[in-house]
């Protein structure tokens, strides 16, 4: 239910302000002033919180967001993503499948996800996490990964409400036999990717229609392949 969901993100949001492990600084764009920490929690699990300014209002932020099947258009590390159930305006779940990655390295992965988002006061809140459903079994030919519970927090800057404080706490378990070292470069990555293709997004206005131009990024010597998107979005 949406009421379990937002228990969860706001269980990880408090696990991860109780652990007493210091945030690592792991990524940081100077472009566009992105900045990703890294903490290790309990279990060995790993969360990555991004911070970033998004010039758009979090009601823009959260309307592209939100409309997910549509995400791929602008997005080129998702291969589709299908609303599978709507419960109600503020909660639905989807199926998700990533597109390939550069070398295979990673290799495609699909989710099925519970997705919420709720608000308080100017603050918009977008939480997810892995579900399971009889009837939708994990995909012949794809890895099944687990998100979250993730959480993408978008609240107006207190000096300019035309743009937003952005921040996404992702929690994920890409299953599979992968070292650990790989995925924990290509998650903050993928964040980092994310974003870059949020901003184009939004800077096209809320109405324009348009096809994804932007092939996936073919990987280069000492970078990591991307892993998917978000969340889910992947708060998502």
């Amino acid at each position: 239910s949406s009421d379990t969901l937002v228990r969860l993100a706001s269980g990880l949001d408090g696990a991860v302000l109780r652990s007493s492990a210091a945030w690592l600084g792991c990524v940081s764009e100077d472009e566009n002033g992105d900045v990703i920490y890294s903490k290790v929690l309990s279990g060995d699990r790993k969360v990555f919180r991004l911070e970033t300014v998004l010039d758009a209002t979090p009601e823009e932020i959260h309307h592209i967001l939100w409309k997910v099947e549509e995400m791929h258009q602008w997005n080129p590390s998702i291969k589709n993503i299908k609303v599978l159930k709507q419960a109600g305006p503020e909660t639905m779940v989807t199926h998700e499948v990533s597109a390939e990655t550069a070398g295979n390295l990673i290799g495609q992965r699909d989710f099925l996800s519970v997705r919420h988002f709720s608000r308080q006061e100017s603050c918009i809140y977008l939480g997810g996490a892995a579900t399971h459903l009889e009837t939708f079994p994990p995909q012949k030919g794809f890895v099944r990964a687990e998100d979250g519970p993730t959480c993408i927090i978008i609240e107006p800057l207190a000096d300019d409400t035309g743009r937003s404080h952005f921040t996404w706490l992702l929690n994920m378990d890409v299953k599979g036999w992968l070292p650990k070292s790989i995925v924990n470069q290509a998650l903050p990555r993928a964040q980092v990717d994310f974003t870059r293709c949020l901003r184009r997004r939004l800077a096209e206005g809320p109405t324009q229609r348009h096809t994804n131009h932007h092939p996936p990024t073919v990987s280069r010597a000492g970078q990591t392949p991307h892993t998917h998107s978000l969340t889910h979005t992947h708060w998502s």
